[in-house]
């Protein structure tokens, strides 16, 4: 076809779109990542990489970009992330244009793709699996937990299921540590991707390595749907996006996936500051008929800590001999077991130093070949029975079963005498005090938390505190995989003195120690932190007060939905205002439900007590 017969087809088709208005339907601004601009006025689109467009201005201007798009469909020259025909590079607009504007094929002849249809031949998905590994406190960009797409094949079954490839959104983030890895993190300085890996790569990484349970919901997409999701993730290969630990991540940008299967959802409108992963479930399972089977993949750790509690004490000690000496296999303490549990403890202690060496692996460190596991799976294989069956359940339970992470409160209390009513606020998303399902257990990750107060002799509203972020792992302490538990506080608390109730400073402060649980009468868990803590404010001398302290306490859980937690700090202030200080709090929370609860709080600071009573509500 010559150039005028292409041109006067092109005028065509542009008039066609105009008229029917496909530059503003739902289906293009999805296809393109459009979303309402900061001022008001127009579209952006999330993509962050001139080869996603066709026309220098088409990250704002969604008609210029389809008026480009057919323009480029008429040639063959490379475009895209993966330099290719543009019917080809682009096939999800491709498809969908032509289905809008019925194309004649004999004067827009269709490209034939064939790399396209190798790459989906192979995948050769018959369904789609939201997963979710539960959250990891040692690294940043995994504190919310994380979240992927599974391409579950034809004919799958339990066993080659982690075969089947994933749709993974993440950052790049080599070479930044530190600081600036969190600066980077929260203002866009990373750049992330779409790739697709073996699910069993990421199994082994967040349930192996990183001992992070995970959640796997089958989604209910029609196959035209998967297939349109399918197709734009072809389009996606190799496109930069800017990357946002809060916004657009993980969750934010799998949920634009499934905007493009289903136009409908209209899920992203949602999220208007941030998107968290366990948030995007609940809005997912808000969805009807939307999410099917979910099934539980715990990880290595917690298949060894369910099991581990379920031995005796003798059982226990063996299990810590046959780790390092497989001799015990001969001795009369194992051999009088009956042989379900000889199967037991071998697959246990087998279990045990394999996780040890694939933590000594993730740390650098140079690994033998284990000749002991040799030993303790040959003894293993002597033994022809079923190891005794224990349950293996996660301990982060489904996100979606949790409270939502914005909260809101409304309390009265005294301090110093003087009566006061609170109002509360919390971006997100769970302190150690709420119940723990649907979130990791013995951990606290508080963003932006404000409290305001009304005090009627002094009139109006004051601030009393504003926590920009407190991150607080106290796991238990395991000498097979030893973590710390540690804390990280940042924001400004009250400081009250009795000439001075008002008075508040900015604290950082962080504390590494241990902690350790007893389970009598209830599920306690006890700590230790050592710390160090500056405080900044006009009214210290030399406007800063600065040294080092320790916080012990305890977590009590007498029912699931009521915990207790007691402390009490010292504090030596060596820099600035020197001197120390004590501070103790009790505090305890009711769950009412999964979104209301009683909260009560008495704190004692350096030289005055407080009480407050207050109603929480989650959204």
């Amino acid at each position: 076809m010559d150039a005028r017969a292409n041109s006067s087809y092109l005028a065509t088709l542009l008039d066609h779109a105009n008229s029917l208005g496909l530059a503003d339907q739902r289906e293009w601004l999805a296809l393109l990542h459009y979303r309402p601009a900061v001022d008001g006025t127009g579209v952006v689109s999330d993509a962050d990489d001139s080869r996603f467009f066709l026309t220098p201005t088409g990250k704002t201007n969604p008609h210029a970009e389809l008026a480009a798009t057919l323009r480029a469909f008429f040639n063959t020259d490379p475009v895209g992330g993966d330099p290719q025909p543009a019917q080809c590079a682009f096939i999800a607009r491709y498809r969908w244009l032509k289905a809008a504007l019925d194309f004649d094929d004999q004067r827009l002849p269709p490209q034939p793709c064939e790399r396209f249809r190798h790459w989906f031949h192979e995948l050769n998905a018959e369904s789609v699996t939201l997963v979710f590994a539960s959250a990891y406190l040692n690294n940043p960009a995994s504190l919310f937990g994380h979240t992927l797409l599974r391409l579950d094949r034809r004919g799958q079954t339990e066993s080659t299921r982690l075969l089947a490839y994933t749709i993974n959104y993440a950052a790049d983030d080599a070479g930044s540590r530190g600081l600036m890895y969190a600066i980077d993190g929260i203002a866009g300085g990373f750049r992330g991707q779409f790739d697709l890996q073996p699910y069993y790569k990421l199994v082994r990484t967040y349930g192996d390595l990183e001992s992070r349970d995970i959640w796997e919901y089958r989604l209910n997409l029609r196959p035209s749907q998967l297939q349109h999701l399918l197709e734009h993730v072809w389009e996606l290969r190799g496109i930069e996006f800017d990357y946002y630990f809060f916004r657009e991540n993980c969750a934010w940008q799998l949920l634009t996936l499934l905007e493009v299967a289903d136009p409908s959802l209209r899920l992203s409108e949602k999220f208007a500051l941030w998107t968290l992963p366990a948030d995007m479930i609940r809005l997912l399972d808000q969805q009807l008929e939307l999410i099917g089977e979910v099934t539980a993949r715990p990880s290595r750790g917690t298949a060894i800590r369910r099991r581990q509690q379920t031995l005796s004490a003798n059982e226990w000690w063996l299990v810590r001999q046959l780790r390092n000496d497989p001799k015990i296999t001969v001795t009369p303490a194992f051999t009088e077991l009956a042989p379900e549990r000889q199967a037991l403890l071998l697959e246990l202690a087998l279990d045990q130093r394999q996780f040890q060496q694939a933590n000594l692996l993730k740390k650098g460190m140079n690994v033998l070949p284990d000749e002991i596991a040799h030993q303790l799976l040959t003894a293993r294989h002597q033994i022809a029975v079923t190891a005794a069956p224990v349950a293996i359940e996660p301990y982060a339970t489904r996100p979606e079963t949790g409270h939502a992470s914005r909260r809101m409160g409304i309390g009265s209390g005294q301090r110093g005498g003087r009566e006061f009513v609170e109002l509360t606020a919390r971006a997100s998303t769970h302190d150690l005090l709420e119940p723990d399902a649907g979130y990791t257990p013995d951990a606290q990750i508080e963003v932006f938390s404000i409290a305001v107060r009304h005090y009627p002799d002094h009139g109006g509203l004051q601030l009393d505190r504003l926590t920009l972020l407190d991150i607080t792992s106290l796991t238990p302490f395991d000498a097979l995989a030893p973590r710390p538990a540690w804390r990280i506080h940042a924001g400004w608390e009250p400081v009250p003195r009795a000439e001075d109730l008002d008075r508040s400073a900015f604290n950082l402060n962080g504390g590494l120690g241990l902690a350790t649980e007893t389970h009598w009468p209830w599920r306690t868990l006890w700590f230790a932190l050592p710390e160090l803590t500056l405080n900044l404010s006009r009214d210290f001398v030399s406007d800063y007060r600065a040294g080092w302290g320790i916080t012990a306490g305890a977590l009590l859980q007498p029912m699931a939905n009521w915990k207790i937690l007691a402390g009490a700090s010292w504090l030596d202030y060596r820099l600035g205002e020197a001197g120390t200080a004590w501070r103790a709090t009790v505090k305890q929370n009711l769950a009412l439900g999964r979104d209301w609860a009683l909260r009560m709080e008495w704190r004692y600071f350096e030289q005055t007590h407080e009480f407050t009573f207050g109603l929480h509500t989650y959204f």
